[in-house]
């Protein structure tokens, strides 16, 4: 539950005698109000709330210094302090909020606060129950795609109309879960849903759903790219493009296996299901458990000698293809000499039973260490 302080402003700029005396509201996000005229009450505030004060006990530039620096540092999103007629705020104070992006409002002395906090709370319970019908229309949509009355009266209701272009991404950074709380992500379901796209963001999971309208798998890459290169802690899949609001489970899909291979296969925090190569094509055989037959099929012999001699040839098998086939790099990149390396891969061979070098088979085998990686 929360709305941009800007649309807050603008419902009652008109009727009231409020102004914004800052530069701007500064994209803040109000998640509720709260009147406080004694500072000594500020450490009890959760974060997000536009603060109201009569400003009873303003009675020097220095105390009003001192009570919006402690605004500031308890996270909350703005001021409103009612002015006598004639007065303003000092500049030095204006100045500051400005500089740290703190909303400063003026009111009249005879403003009526309780009938302003009436109308933001209002605003605020219809965004949250909006929210909580999207958020439930998305999992809805993913989850039972067949039941159409389930999503596409909200998503129609909200301006997601069922023909437009959508993108499903997933993100999770499960690095920052302490017990049952990830504040992290929850800063980043805060930072997605006010930032500069049409869409939807659902935690489900310990992580974010995220769809997209109207933008191309270019601009969405864009949007993310940013988060996951200032934190490597952050991972991200995006989905493709699909043209109607019953195809979202498509692109949810295709954005899990891309988030399951920034954990796995692909060394990045960031992927596009378009951009997967031979792991896009092999993603499809996988759920039907042809992956691990493949693999038993090609590999089975060599996994079944490690375990039962505890060798690591599956391992020498892997370094060799990852060093394309060269004895001489393999054995560097294992620290041996290529004379033992060479023995190792004859062994290999042996308990493979078949050529490994030959076009078919080498097809084979790397089609099976892909599987492996997906597998994880």
């Amino acid at each position: 539950m929360a709305v941009a302080l800007e649309e807050l402003y603008r419902e009652v700029e008109p009727m009231y005698d409020m102004h914004l005396v800052t530069k701007s509201c500064f994209h803040k996000v109000i998640g509720w109000t709260h009147i406080v005229e004694n500072p000594e009450f500020i450490e009890l505030l959760h974060g997000d709330e536009l603060i109201f004060s009569a400003g009873i006990q303003y009675t020097s530039e220095e105390w009003l210094m001192d009570f919006v620096q402690r605004l500031i540092e308890a996270g909350t999103g703005g001021l409103v302090l009612s002015l006598h007629e004639g007065s303003c705020y000092p500049q030095r104070i204006v100045d500051y909020c400005n500089r740290k992006k703190f909303p400063l409002f003026s009111s009249g002395w005879k403003t009526p606060y309780l009938d302003v906090m009436r109308i933001f709370a209002s605003i605020l319970l219809e965004n949250e129950q909006r929210d909580t019908n999207l958020n439930e229309a998305l999992k809805n949509a993913i989850y039972y795609p067949e039941h159409e009355a389930a999503y596409l009266h909200h998503f129609e209701h909200n301006g997601f109309y069922r023909n437009m272009h959508y993108i499903m991404a997933i993100l999770s950074c499960h690095a920052y879960r302490e017990g049952e709380e990830n504040k992290r992500l929850q800063e980043l379901a805060k930072q997605l849903q006010y930032s500069d796209f049409r869409g939807v963001v659902v935690t489900d999971e310990d992580r974010l759903l995220i769809m997209v309208a109207d933008k191309t798998v270019k601009q969405v890459r864009r949007i993310f790219q940013k988060i996951c290169k200032q934190d490597m802690q952050v991972y991200v899949g995006i989905g493709d493009v699909v043209m109607r609001l019953q195809d979202l489970e498509d692109s949810y899909e295709h954005a899990m296996v891309a988030y399951q291979l920034t954990k796995t296969a692909i060394a990045t925090n960031l992927l596009v299901y378009d951009e997967l190569g031979v792991y896009k094509v092999l993603s499809d055989l996988r759920h039907e458990d042809t992956g691990e037959a493949f693999i038993r099929e090609v590999l089975g012999e060599l996994i079944d000698y490690d375990e039962k001699e505890s060798t690591d040839y599956l391992d020498i098998l892997k370094a060799f293809f990852e060093n394309e086939c060269s004895i001489v790099h393999t054995a560097q990149a294992m620290y041996c000499h290529k004379n033992t390396m060479n023995y190792k891969m004859n062994k290999v061979k042996e308990i493979l039973g078949y050529d490994i070098m030959s076009n078919e088979n080498r097809t084979r085998i790397m089609v099976a260490l892909y599987f492996m990686k997906m597998r994880g």
